[in-house]
């Protein structure tokens, strides 16, 4: 999940600590929680992240891959390091809660101790599909293909429309973190219409930045100051985007908080009280939502805690109320075209297609009770198939 979630150390930690096996057995079935359950709508991902929905009402789901052989130069340092590229990233639809390739080889990046960066966000942007890949670059084992912003093609092939892996290496932030990784951009990807260009998040860096259709990259905040790591972007209703925090490990409870940037890089606290943000979500109403991937976090390795994620709501500037807890690192949230909630899980430990995409109904009042159900049943799909 990178960023990178990177910038933290905590899936270096956890997946070091936690058998595979183990993450999938717990992130496969619907999660039931207080209030609400989530109910797989689609299976057999590899390691999900973002989601979109085309006008036609076409689910599709960016996949992160699984890295590959090729050693990033220069070799990055343990416990992280080295990282091991390849073309395993992908982007498919979701056909009868299964995924179908739309776009593959693209680049993947898997750290020494299974965290994987690859594919992370899509969006639509004039009828036409786009997405940021932060598993690209040389640091990563992809020399020949940058991280960046990416025009998916009908013929199933990808086009660069921004290098951020050049950029971010001729702009450095004010404040580099220790873990700095000039290839881990591109987490997060927010169209902007009124403008025809994207807002792309840099949580590695700390940074905001806007990519133009042309491939011009302008930094729109410098948020490196603090080593917060913005993790999750979305378009606000009174313009610009709000932006959900990771926080540096140990993840305190209740250090994280969403924030509103402004087109023109003017930053404003909205919500304040949160546990390890990954993405945020505008409900029909304005309403904020968050995936907090862990919750109960210790102060030593591991920190977070397995099955601990949850989903919450703003109820004030400073509180919220859970709308889905007990989950397996949730990493993307976003409403769809239906008003339902939809969640990518888990953040970690799916190379074998593990990954889910769960679906939350919300009623006049939020979050209503839906039936469990076992997710399809998919043929296990590498992430190599979307080719």
């Amino acid at each position: 999940m990178s960023r990178s979630l990177r910038s933290l150390l905590l899936f270096v930690l956890l997946v070091t600590l936690l058998a595979p096996r183990a993450l999938a057995q717990e992130s496969t079935p619907g999660t039931g929680v207080s209030g609400a359950a989530v109910t797989p709508i689609a299976a057999g991902l590899v390691n999900p992240r973002g989601v979109v929905w085309a006008p036609d009402g076409t689910l599709y789901v960016a996949q992160a891959g699984t890295g590959g052989t090729m050693p990033g130069t220069p070799v990055a340092a343990p416990p992280v390091g080295p990282f091991h590229g390849g073309l395993t990233a992908s982007v498919v639809r979701i056909e009868a809660g299964c995924p179908v390739p739309v776009a593959g080889n693209l680049p993947s990046v898997v750290t020494a101790v299974g965290e994987v960066l690859g594919v992370e966000d899509l969006a639509i942007l004039d009828g036409q599909l786009y997405a940021s890949i932060d598993g690209g670059g040389e640091a990563h084992g992809n020399a020949a293909h940058p991280a960046g912003v990416y025009r998916i093609l009908a013929d199933g092939t990808a086009e660069l429309v921004a290098d951020l892996s050049a950029w971010v290496r001729a702009n450095p932030v004010a404040v580099l973190p220790p873990d700095h990784d000039p290839d881990a951009a591109g987490f997060s990807l927010v169209a902007d219409p009124a403008t025809g260009s994207f807002w792309v998040g840099d949580p590695n860096s700390g940074q905001l930045l806007n990519v133009a259709l042309d491939g011009t990259v302008t930094r729109i905040v410098d948020l490196s100051a603090e080593h917060r790591v913005p993790t999750g972007l979305v378009a606000a209703p009174q313009g610009g985007v709000y932006v959900g925090f990771l926080t540096p490990v140990p993840y305190p409870d209740g250090a994280s908080k969403v924030i509103h940037v402004a087109p023109d890089g003017t930053v404003t606290d909205v919500w304040s009280g949160l546990t390890a943000v990954t993405d945020v979500a505008v409900g029909p109403d304005g309403t904020l939502y968050a995936t907090e991937i862990s919750t109960g976090n210790l102060q030593e390795p591991p920190f977070m805690a397995p099955g601990s994620g949850r989903i919450v709501r703003q109820t004030e500037r400073d509180s919220q109320e859970e709308v889905a807890s007990g989950l397996m690192f949730p990493v993307s949230l976003a409403f769809g075209p239906d008003g339902a909630l939809y969640v990518s899980i888990p953040g970690i430990g799916a190379d074998q297609g593990q990954g889910i995409i769960g679906r939350i109904e919300m009623g006049a009042s939020g979050a209503t009770a839906t039936a469990e159900m076992m997710p399809p049943s998919c043929p296990t799909m590498e992430a190599t198939a979307a080719a």
